[in-house]
């Protein structure tokens, strides 16, 4: 018999598509009570946040922008829904896609959820992994949400971090016990031996070398050039063959997330890894442009919540 779970979702940003995608995912659910929900006999969806105020912020501030009020709203659902998944009461939490400048107006200055509910949980950034997965193509992200002339310093200082979150979690929760890793290159054609750009050579050769050591069991790549090495993922994963990895290191956000988005649609997660709980995310923005519409697809929460039914050793991890 499956195992039962209790998944808790936030809408995010109020003034984007959140609340939209939520409602038209519920639809057709069997509805318990307001904020309730079955999503199949074995799995309970609940709603963190409060309708009464959704419906009066909706209402007073619009939809289609960022707002203060969104922001102020988003921060104290993921607080209510930290402290929940805190008490063991429910086993993920999926979130709602949330714009940082809501959060910004709010006075809350986070780069995103990510950051947001490590600070709640009194870690550091560094603390916590954004991982992309569409099946078995997993992409973890060296650096997240910071400007392209910072990626190379930030790397550097993260990335023994990153590798060995990357490793944990595929040794312990999802039981690889030689875990494959590639690492994309930061420049074009990983520098072409400091053609292109000196990184490669100058600390990843030397980091990645000292890893291997430190983690034995691993298969770890050399910095390889980004566009063959995930053009190559992209086509066998196109064509249902089996990746050569089980984990995909980028070194930014946009290097892997375009190709990530557009060979899955809605059918790819974020992941947070290092709470203590897991938290899942939709792969898509707030989508201002058609908040209101009626334009919006909901399979990318059909896709977290299928995730976490199928992963459901990952709650509480």
């Amino acid at each position: 018999m499956p195992e039962a779970l209790n998944l808790l979702y936030t809408l995010g940003d109020l003034g984007g598509i959140g609340p939209e995608i939520f409602f038209k995912f519920t639809e057709n659910l069997h509805h318990i009570n307001e904020q309730e929900w079955l999503f199949n006999e074995h799995v309970k969806i609940r709603l963190v946040d409060d309708l009464s105020e959704v419906r009066e912020i909706m209402q007073d501030a619009g939809l289609g922008r960022a707002t203060k009020a969104s922001g102020e709203h988003c921060y104290r659902t993921l607080k209510e829904a930290n402290k929940f998944l805190l008490d063991r009461q429910y086993d993920f939490l999926i979130t709602g896609p949330v714009s940082k400048e809501s959060l910004s107006l709010a006075a809350y200055h986070y780069s995103g959820q990510t950051e947001l509910l490590a600070a709640l949980n009194n870690l550091q950034s560094s603390d916590v992994e954004m991982f992309f997965i569409v099946e078995d193509f997993r992409v973890l992200l060296g650096t997240r949400h910071i400007p392209l002339s910072s990626v190379p310093t930030v790397l550097k200082e993260n990335f023994p971090n990153v590798l060995g979150h990357g490793i944990t979690f595929l040794k312990h929760h999802l039981k690889i016990s030689s875990p494959r890793i590639a690492i994309a290159g930061i420049n074009p054609h990983a520098g072409e031996q400091g053609i292109l750009g000196q990184e490669e050579i100058s600390w990843m050769s030397d980091s990645i070398s000292s890893l291997r050591n430190e983690y034995p069991e691993a298969i770890i790549t050399q910095a390889l050039p980004a566009d063959s090495l995930l053009a190559e993922a992209a086509r066998l994963f196109l064509t249902k063959k089996k990746l050569p990895f089980d984990l995909y290191i980028s070194a930014y956000h946009d290097q892997c997330l375009p190709l990530i988005k557009g060979i899955s649609g809605y059918g790819a997660v974020n992941m947070t890894y290092g709470l203590p709980y897991t938290r899942i995310s939709v792969d898509h923005g707030c989508a201002f442009n058609i908040a209101g519409k009626g334009l919006a697809d909901h399979a990318a929460l059909v896709a977290c919540t299928n995730f976490c039914i199928h992963n459901s050793q990952l709650k509480h991890s």
